[in-house]
């Protein structure tokens, strides 16, 4: 297995050829089809004091053609998987959409309802200790020297902020000491690429089959799309169909990523989230370099907070 592969799986599937989003990028969502009726407007629930652990999980494969027709050669590559665990909590604190309380006491703001806060809130995010499995024994190595550089992830805190409509406002993580300068571009890549949070709903109430795109336009002169299709719709529960194309400037749109969502409304992640990015690179005398990278993330319910109580000690 080559360390190119190996370093490929360093959260590679987010960053591939994604161009990561800016406060100077244009969005612009735009509804297709409204779907069947009955339709709704699709608003996250902020739940204040409760927490969601989750896992994501990055593994690729590199299929490498040589020559054309039948003595054409395929190898494949197979690189190991990365799992991240997660956790994103919201303190009562959290909500920073002011329009969204009220006072009570001096000078002390609360929300309304604790268990529906409208608008923008503030998650506090936090990195468990990321795991690295080898496919085989050939590649022991290489996975050993991936979890040395993903180690200086583990127990990193971040913040990110979660609109009503579950876009990704932003994103930070605290990667000061120990952490290479490679390894913190590609973090910062990952947490703009807007794809570990609910789908972007669109403004519109909607219903089963309604579909929308989300642009994104870059500097200089790219743009990235997605649309998504909402397969389901039952109360807060819904899955959704979605694909991505990176348009650049020379006319190209690869990578393409595929993939399904199932999300729930009270819950800031999704419930269950797969996709798969593929990038194409031609090679001499008909052959061709595939890339496919797998992301999974897997969500649990809802926890509540820990609260520490004093305890009185006698004297």
């Amino acid at each position: 297995m080559s360390a190119l592969l190996a370093a490929s799986c360093l959260l590679g599937s987010l960053l591939q050829g994604l161009s990561p989003s800016t406060a100077e990028d244009v969005v612009a969502t735009v509804l297709l089809d409204a779907g069947a009726e009955p339709r709704r407007a699709l608003r996250l629930v902020h739940r204040p004091g409760w927490a969601q652990r989750a896992r994501l999980s990055v593994a690729s494969e590199v299929d490498t053609v040589s020559g054309a027709g039948p003595e054409g050669e395929l190898r494949t590559e197979y690189g190991p998987e990365v799992v991240v665990p997660l956790r994103l909590s919201l303190p009562v604190t959290g909500a920073v959409d002011d329009s969204a309380r009220y006072r009570l006491g001096p000078g002390r703001l609360v929300p309304p309802d604790p268990w529906a806060i409208p608008g923008e809130a503030r998650y506090r995010l936090r990195v468990g200790r990321p795991e690295v499995r080898a496919v085989d024994e050939d590649g022991m190595e290489a996975a050993l020297a991936l979890a040395e550089a993903l180690g200086a992830l583990s127990g990193r805190d971040g913040e990110a902020v979660l609109s009503g409509t579950g876009a990704l406002v932003e994103a930070w993580l605290d990667l000061r000491g120990g952490v290479s300068s490679q390894l913190v571009s590609q973090v910062r890549a990952a947490l703009s690429s807007h794809w570990l949070a609910t789908p972007p709903f669109p403004e519109e109430p909607v219903g089963p089959g309604a579909r929308w795109t989300v642009a994104r336009a870059h500097e200089p002169g790219s743009l990235s799309v997605i649309t998504y299709e909402l397969l389901e719709l039952r109360g807060f529960r819904g899955r959704v169909r979605f694909e991505f194309q990176a348009r650049t400037p020379g006319g190209s749109r690869e990578p393409v990523a595929e993939g399904e969502l199932r999300f729930d409304l009270r819950r800031p992640l999704p419930e269950r989230l797969e996709v798969v990015f593929t990038s194409r690179t031609p090679r001499g005398r008909g052959g061709s370099v595939v890339r496919r990278t797998r992301v999974t993330l897997e969500a649990g319910g809802l926890q509540p907070l820990s609260r520490r109580v004093r305890v009185a000690v006698p004297p």
